[in-house]
């Protein structure tokens, strides 16, 4: 069924099953760019992260550059989980790029209710025992703001807050490490190494790509890593980090449950111990556990 519901006053709207609007000078319709997406693991489907806000903002700052006068109608997609990616990104640039405050923000999608959106989940297909809402993210990121973590850049640069955009978005790719610095200069996640022998990467037939111990070691010197927790079963020689200044701490536990109270303590401690350094966290796949 067509929707149209208000976002910012009579400026934005956000609606959904929609392909077109009466072509006035005071109507704008525009869509989500295909390159703005989630990489969905399993039955995941969110929330975008940081390298698509950024897009975002860049493409909603357009439009209203563009059309100035005009109400500006952002149509996506039918579908619980489309438009609950469609709202989490506009409650993203009102935060960052309005300086909104969550409750303001939640206050504007006042509408929003479960029978329109989905809370995001755990990437597995088995049913979700947790869920993360549009108001946690958007809390989380205006978290991320007043700590100085992440920030709208001047124009033509390229740090958003403490966060450099190209190269965030170089190690998102799973090309090229499958890594993100989750909190800066604290914490690094990463796709678990394997054993490759003398190889530095390996593709298999499905162009999934595995990374050695020995890919990651200068990269993660440069985040000042210098502990390395290791939550799975053991696909490496730990001591290919160890001879390189890399201590490596093992803490497997079963995958996609929840880490038991000995998991935690000894985690933390190993964070409390890191003498100023970051550490760096691995599954199988860097997701999940």
């Amino acid at each position: 069924m067509p929707t149209i519901h208000p976002v910012l006053g009579d400026t934005l709207y956000i609606a959904q099953e929609i392909d077109s609007l009466p072509t006035c000078d005071t109507v704008h319709i525009f869509k989500p760019d295909p390159s703005i997406h989630y990489h969905a693991f399993c039955d995941d489907f969110g929330p975008m992260n940081l390298a698509m806000i950024a897009q975002f903002i860049g493409q909603l700052d357009a439009e209203l550059a563009d059309n100035p006068s005009s109400m500006l109608f952002y149509c996506v997609d039918e579908g619980r989980r489309e438009l609950t990616n469609a709202v989490f990104l506009l409650g993203a640039y009102m935060i960052m790029r309005l300086e909104i405050s969550a409750d303001e923000v939640m206050d504007c999608f006042s509408w929003v209710n479960e029978r329109l959106t989905e809370d995001y989940r755990d990437a597995t297909f088995s049913a979700a025992s947790f869920g993360l809402t549009l108001e946690d993210c958007w809390r989380g990121l205006a978290k991320g703001m007043q700590q100085g973590w992440v920030g709208v850049p001047c124009m033509y640069e390229n740090e958003w807050g403490m966060v450099d955009m190209e190269e965030y978005s170089h190690y998102d790719d799973p090309l090229n490490g499958d890594l993100h610095e989750v909190v800066l200069g604290k914490f690094v996640a990463l796709q678990g190494p394997h054993d490759l022998g003398a190889l530095d990467f390996s593709d298999d037939a499905r162009g999934y790509r595995r990374f050695s111990p020995a890919h990651y070691v200068d990269i993660l010197h440069d985040f000042g890593v210098k502990t390395v927790v290791r939550l799975n079963e053991a696909e490496y020689d730990a001591g290919a980090f160890a001879e390189q200044g890399i201590a490596v701490l093992e803490l497997p536990f079963d995958d996609c449950a929840a880490p038991p109270p000995h998991v935690v303590e000894a985690f933390l401690a190993a964070v409390d111990g890191a003498g100023g350094g970051s550490v760096a966290v691995h599954c199988k796949a860097g997701l999940g556990r």
